[in-house]
């Protein structure tokens, strides 16, 4: 009990020491005003620098937009031609699958009922021939095609031009 009476009183003490001390934070200092004149011909050195700036970010900002509209332009001329490509593939798969399918019924056709193993062989032969023409005259159509132009690069942009400091 005695101890922690003792801690009491010596805590109490530090605490009103330092409420009552006078310390270096407490101290009251009054900052001095600077007030540093600019003089005219900084003025009008700003004026004529902020004025360059103005006249350079607008034409980087015209630069980037003509950029940004020509790579707009471009992407669209390239879907254009993805889009026609893959209609004109679709259309030559179209046709390969008809003549694949045009083979299948007649090899069904003249293999249906009672046929010798000859007129099968036959019939079995004709079928690959004439699947072997549709993939050959597909890979044709498909060779032929124009080849798809590169896609547009997205443009760089330069950096933005530097405001002027303020003097």
């Amino acid at each position: 009990m005695k101890k922690n009476l003792r801690n009491r009183i010596v805590a109490g003490t530090i605490g009103a020491a330092m409420l009552l001390a006078p310390t270096a934070a407490f101290a009251d200092t009054t900052p001095t005003a600077t007030t540093t004149k600019v003089s005219a011909a900084d003025k009008a050195a700003y004026k004529a620098a902020l004025e360059a700036y103005r006249v350079a970010l607008k034409a980087w900002q015209d630069t980037r937009n003509a950029n940004q509209a020509a790579y707009k332009a471009a992407i669209v001329t390239y879907r254009a031609a993805l889009a026609s490509h893959k209609t004109a593939v679709k259309a030559i798969d179209a046709t390969f699958n008809t003549s694949v399918s045009a083979a299948r019924a007649a090899f069904t056709t003249a293999t249906t009922g009672t046929v010798t193993a000859a007129a099968r062989q036959a019939a079995l032969n004709a079928r690959v021939a004439a699947v072997a023409a549709a993939t050959t005259a597909r890979a044709t159509a498909i060779a032929a095609l124009p080849t798809l132009p590169p896609k547009a690069v997205l443009p760089t942009v330069a950096p933005k031009p530097v405001a002027p400091v303020k003097p």
